[in-house]
């Protein structure tokens, strides 16, 4: 929820149960209070079949337009530099609906990008939101996500500058949260400092509700606060006993601690928006895709 400045504020109980709720459980963004409840189209984010489209892209994705997604993402270039592996998003637009899925959200490279040529290319392929994966400031030093507050301030300003290039080119910036996003930094979260002084005509918000959950904020408290600001929501659970690295207690959609059964109908009470399933360091892409469809189509 905000506060009279217009700051999002954090859950102040942190059990299961107020995570999962918040204080957004019973409220609805207007105009969605007669919004049905069923089950939107689910969207696929790439990094989860990221080792199987290495190897075959385009039988990749008929692979998953098969088991019933019908919106697939992708970023725009490489996140590592000279990677032969990379279509052109042109091909990867083509790929995308020659399988039968529509293209979605697309993302914005972060390190060294050319936003310029990227944002030409979003527009010449069809695309209507750009996701920025996370500020470069995040990823500056040795640890993720830290970063100062003077470097944070700095870069706000340049958020809003893509922001207005993005929307000159007919499209829509998405800034897509990690827990970092939501940890203050002398006295402030990032994602409220963003929120509070760019305009929401220039910045969105892709909201990652396993990340928001990771940094004890209520899913539904988040996606309650930022309202109609909300264009695209990653979908993934959090298992904290998987693997060692953070990024390993990433996994599908109703096999960790979030308690997605009760979730997503409260969900779909608040907003309509495309969910696309992300699962960071899955073994098997296609398995996991697979389970949480599966998963996802039962609620």
């Amino acid at each position: 929820m905000t506060d009279p400045a217009g700051h999002l504020r954090a859950p102040q109980c942190l059990g299961r149960r107020s995570l999962l709720l918040g204080g957004g459980a019973a409220l609805l963004l207007p105009g969605q209070a007669a919004a049905k409840r069923r089950t939107s189209t689910l969207g696929l984010a790439d990094t989860t079949v990221r080792k199987e489209l290495a190897r075959d892209y385009a039988s990749t994705l008929r692979a998953v337009a098969a088991m019933g997604y019908g919106l697939f993402g992708f970023r725009l270039a490489s996140y590592v530099a000279n990677d032969p592996s990379e279509p052109t998003p042109q091909d990867k637009a083509r790929m995308v609906r020659d399988a039968g899925m529509a293209v979605g959200v697309v993302r914005l490279g972060v390190r060294g990008a050319d936003y310029d040529r990227q944002f030409d290319q979003a527009a010449a392929i069809g695309a209507n939101i750009v996701a920025l994966t996370t500020a470069p400031i995040f990823i500056a030093s040795r640890t993720l996500g830290q970063t100062t507050r003077a470097a944070l301030d700095a870069y706000i300003p340049q958020l809003a500058a893509l922001g207005e290039k993005a929307k000159a080119a007919g499209l829509t910036l998405a800034y897509h949260n990690h827990w970092y996003d939501l940890m203050p930094i002398d006295g402030d979260r990032p994602l409220d400092l963003m929120a509070s002084r760019i305009a929401p005509d220039l910045l969105s918000f892709e909201v990652d509700l396993a990340w928001t959950w990771y940094a004890g904020v209520a899913p539904l408290d988040l996606l309650a606060a930022l309202g109609p600001r909300v264009v695209s929501m990653h979908l993934k659970d959090i298992d904290r006993n998987h693997g060692t690295a953070i990024t390993d207690h990433a996994v599908t959609p109703g096999s960790g601690e979030m308690g997605y059964a009760a979730l997503m109908p409260r969900i779909a009470r608040l907003t309509r928006v495309t969910g696309y399933v992300e699962v960071d360091n899955p073994e098997d892409g296609l398995a996991a895709a697979r389970a949480a469809m599966a998963y996802l189509r039962g609620r």
